[in-house]
């Protein structure tokens, strides 16, 4: 199955053509309403991937309904927007997960849209999980700076002969060198801060 998708469209023909359309290049459809409201309700229940929107709803904007379902459940959102109302929505959007789509929308205008969002959502979570294990791998890093820095300080020794010993140390628990630099920080940091 792919991504799951909300349609939250005004009418009620146009929702069950983009659902059957969806359904059928195989969008497992999570819930289709007619409102704002109703949508809200539905990803609280059922969270989506991808929200398919309306620019103008019976009890809200579309729009403001994007703003929400991206705060709840960080969906990303397609919004089918009037061709005379395309640039004000494009400024509104920001830097929103917010894609826009003139209508009156084909059936592939919106796979295609559909299926850039997805290839966009994949290349940001690649690069979330990338950025993530960057900042660990700095974190780790700092962390053996300043145990190596603690111990030249606590025995007086080289930068060089500090790193072998945290090595050596290492090798010989085998512990990883973040443990045996955190236990290094807990003997000789606190008296040198």
């Amino acid at each position: 199955m792919r991504s799951s998708v909300l349609i939250v469209v005004r009418h009620q023909e146009t929702m069950e053509q983009m659902s059957g359309i969806l359904a059928a290049r195989g969008y497992q459809i999570t819930d289709t309403c007619t409102t704002g409201m109703l949508a809200l309700r539905a990803v609280g229940s059922r969270p989506c991937d991808i929200a398919v929107i309306g620019f103008s709803l019976p009890d809200m904007t579309g729009l403001a309904l994007a703003e929400d379902l991206q705060d709840i459940c960080s969906a990303s959102v397609l919004l089918i927007v009037p061709p005379d109302q395309m640039s004000y929505a494009r400024q509104s959007v920001g830097d929103l997960d917010i894609s826009c789509l003139a209508s009156p929308v084909t059936a592939v205008g919106l796979v295609t849209s559909l299926d850039m969002i997805l290839q966009f959502r994949e290349r940001y979570h690649r690069m979330q999980n990338e950025t993530k294990k960057l900042k660990a791998g700095l974190e780790r890093r700092n962390l053996a700076d300043k145990a190596k820095s603690a111990l030249m300080k606590g025995l007086g020794l080289t930068e060089a002969e500090a790193w072998r010993q945290m090595q050596k140390q290492s090798m010989d628990t085998g512990k990883p060198l973040e443990q045996v630099s955190r236990h290094i920080l807990d003997i000789y940091g606190a008296k040198h801060k």
